[in-house]
């Protein structure tokens, strides 16, 4: 009983693992990148945002506030 706990374990700390650490193609500047990614709405479409292209986004925008 204690493996099968342990191999739970186990399996649930990598799915953790690896669901921080996943790669991603950001759809604004296309480059594959590690890390966090952010769901955007821009002009009605969705994509997928990496930090550096963010940043660019919330500074325009604080620009034309």
């Amino acid at each position: 009983m204690k493996r099968k706990i342990a191999m739970l374990l186990v399996v649930v700390l990598t799915m953790l693992t690896l669901t921080a650490c996943g790669e991603f193609e950001c759809d604004f500047c296309g480059e594959k990148k590690s890390g966090k990614s952010y769901k955007v709405e821009l002009l009605g479409q969705e994509g997928t945002m990496c930090k550096d292209c963010k940043a660019g986004v919330d500074e325009l925008k604080s620009l034309l506030d």
